[in-house]
């Protein structure tokens, strides 16, 4: 989840369903990478080839600043820089789990100081998120960089895949995180990656790239999956039966995105597993816990 609430809002909101561990969730990211040139080039194109999508009365640049400024000013007690993320962890060691980020375009000196800062924080993972960070993995020298530490270090990658709301909801704003940009990276390193949404966020076109998601993870073990923000999609029979034959549910996870989604709680995604008629018992307790606890070695 986000930390966006205020920690007491968090705990109470955990309490109410039933949730022992919450893993909060870092986002190192800089409004200005617009101005980068290679970015800048790119987000131009972009607008070059949807002139006339009513969104873009203005410079795309300008509405991704003001978009991420939106984000800090609707939550006032937002936290998502490492430090934050680390000192809730130390107050609520047995409530929390931390992840931290790392913004890939800035310079690998950079890159590689937080990658040094999330390891002697002792956060257990690192948050990716190629919409709002505006990186493609397969040609982004610093994602190759966390891969690489991720997998000598043990650490976990939590990777968006799918849209976002605001202007990434165009989808060629969110192109970057279709999963099957990740692959040609996957065949050089081998952390462990968890496909946040399971390539299935977007409001317009829900599962949008379900079918790459679940291909990339055919072909590579060490991805998983989670169900966060799409749960009421995941949990359908057929859904299901896919994943369960495709890569096997073991390698799916619970996840609320709490609170950003809308009108969405943590006690309403537990339900939707918890509900759910075509999974077993024993498939609920892997998914709403179990193989969480494993990846991140949480002892019960």
């Amino acid at each position: 989840m986000h930390p966006h609430l205020s920690e007491d809002h968090i705990l109470n909101e955990m309490r109410e369903a039933g949730v022992d561990y919450s893993v909060l969730l870092g986002v190192d990211l800089d409004p200005m990478d617009v101005e980068i040139p290679e970015i800048k080039e790119k987000l131009r194109k972009i607008q070059m080839k949807l002139f006339y999508h009513p969104i873009f009365f203005k410079p795309i640049e300008e509405i991704i600043k003001e978009s991420f400024y939106t984000i800090v000013k609707s939550y006032p007690d937002l936290k998502y820089s490492n430090l934050d993320i680390a000192e809730l962890v130390r107050k609520h060691p047995d409530k929390f789990i931390g992840f931290g980020s790392v913004n890939p375009n800035k310079d690998e000196k950079y890159v590689r100081t937080k990658l040094r800062e999330i390891d002697e924080l002792g956060l257990k993972g690192i948050k990716m998120i190629p919409t709002l960070q505006l990186f493609n993995p397969q040609d982004n020298k610093n994602f190759e960089i966390i891969c690489e530490h991720c997998e000598k270090n043990k650490k976990t990658i939590l990777y968006h895949t799918g849209c976002d709301p605001g202007p990434w909801e165009i989808l060629e704003l969110s192109e970057d995180a279709n999963p099957k940009y990740l692959e040609p990276v996957l065949e050089r390193y081998k952390p462990l990656i968890i496909l946040a949404h399971t390539g299935s966020y977007s409001s317009r076109q829900p599962g949008i790239w379900f079918e790459e998601a679940l291909s990339l993870g055919k072909r590579f073990d060490n991805v998983f999956f989670d169900s966060s923000a799409v749960g009421w999609l995941i949990y359908r029979d057929k859904v299901i039966k896919r994943i369960r034959e495709g890569v096997g549910l073991e390698r799916l996870l619970y996840g609320s995105d709490y609170p950003v989604v809308f009108r969405s709680t943590m006690k309403y995604e537990v339900g939707l597993v918890k509900n759910c008629e075509c999974l077993t018992e024993e498939e609920k307790d892997r998914i709403l816990g179990l193989t969480a606890a494993k990846l991140l070695n949480i002892n019960s």
